[in-house]
């Protein structure tokens, strides 16, 4: 071989060196998480992660972790996350004041959050709770927007006849619910079940407009969305895979998020046990994710049943002027993501 021939060799050698770095080139995408510790609606992440399906895509997921939904949203509109997971009315509330952040895929169909009592509790309706103690897991979490919100539906100053307090997680919620220092609490499902496993049955007070509103979703800027779509539009694909693979097979789902975050395991519990758990709770989180009917796409939202809500938060007072639903949420991205679904894959990792 001639130099000539052999400059050409190497040149094309770096070509296809410098092509495979750039395939597998992962970019970072920090994921604002909106508790303090990651829940099982996590479990997708984990899934994705352990799979591989992020890194298939060119996605290095960080979760990060957030006391509730409106720090979420405001960490979106600084720069400090990309993307978040929060419930959609601080996306609402804040866009009035000129922060500005969209649902770009609808990841809980139906709403998480509701009011809850111990099953044995005098509380019937949302008129019972005047005078009443109701916990929460944190001021920044949207379980204070939704108790203000059902207040108010009932005539109920949220002000001065209901005492919203911070509880804490759902241990010491049920510590506090057995004492009687507080009397309802104001959170989401996977909670109520875990008070439950504390050994403080719950019921929660039925509201199905409540429950028919879309909950915690994904959310970026504007700009974000329409700069960076095709990065979006990737990591939601694996993230779509996740929630398939875990929707088929949760207890296997839930083992991966133990792997992926052995943080959330029980400390001093048997493995065996936290595994049981963990895919119990995942069974009510999944019942929120499936797809109303087949001619849904994964990630789409309904601009209807987004305005209904907007305007149910305008009517309790915590909207101080009207939303438009189109402002708050988008489908730019459904296309893209559900177009490339590596459904093949996640036929090959359900058969193994």
């Amino acid at each position: 071989m001639n130099y000539k021939s052999a400059l050409v060799a190497a040149s094309l050698g770096v070509a296809v060196l410098l092509q495979a770095t750039a395939a597998i080139a992962q970019t970072k995408v920090r994921v604002g998480w909106c508790t303090s510790v990651p829940t099982t609606g996590a479990v997708p992440f984990a899934v994705a992660t352990k799979l591989g399906w992020f890194k298939q895509a060119g996605v290095d997921v960080e979760l990060v972790n957030f006391p509730g939904s409106s720090d979420c949203v405001r960490n979106v509109a600084t720069g400090e996350v990309l993307v978040a997971v929060p419930t959609v009315d601080p996306v609402a509330i804040l866009s009035l004041t000129g922060v500005r952040t969209q649902v770009f895929y609808t990841a809980y169909r139906r709403n998480i959050f509701g009011l809850a009592v111990p099953a044995d509790s005098p509380i019937k309706t949302y008129a019972d709770l005047r005078g009443k103690k109701i916990g929460v897991t944190s001021m920044a979490s949207a379980g204070v927007i939704v108790a203000r919100s059902v207040a108010k539906s009932t005539s109920l100053d949220p002000d001065r006849d209901i005492r919203i307090v911070v509880s804490g997680q759902p241990a010491q919620t049920a510590v506090l619910l057995k004492r009687g220092d507080i009397d309802a609490v104001s959170q989401w499902d996977t909670q109520y079940a875990l008070m439950e496993l504390a050994g403080v049955p719950m019921r929660q007070l039925d509201d199905k407009s409540l429950s028919s509103f879309p909950a915690n979703s994904f959310v970026a800027t504007p700009d974000t969305i329409k700069t960076k779509s095709d990065l979006l539009s990737r990591m939601m694909r694996a993230y779509t895979m996740g929630v398939l693979y875990t929707i088929a097979k949760p207890r296997a789902a839930s083992e991966m998020f133990h792997a992926v975050y052995p943080q959330v395991v029980p400390a001093g519990m048997d493995p065996v046990q936290a595994l049981d758990q963990a895919t119990t709770m995942l069974s009510t989180v999944i019942a929120k994710w499936t797809l109303e009917s087949t001619d849904i796409r994964w990630g789409e939202s309904s601009l209807d049943t987004y305005q209904r809500y907007l305007d149910w938060l305008r009517d309790a007072g915590i909207l101080k002027d009207k939303v438009d639903a189109r402002d708050i949420a988008t489908n730019e991205l459904v296309d893209a993501i559900n177009k490339d679904l590596d459904l093949k894959a996640v036929e090959a990792a359900l058969a193994n």
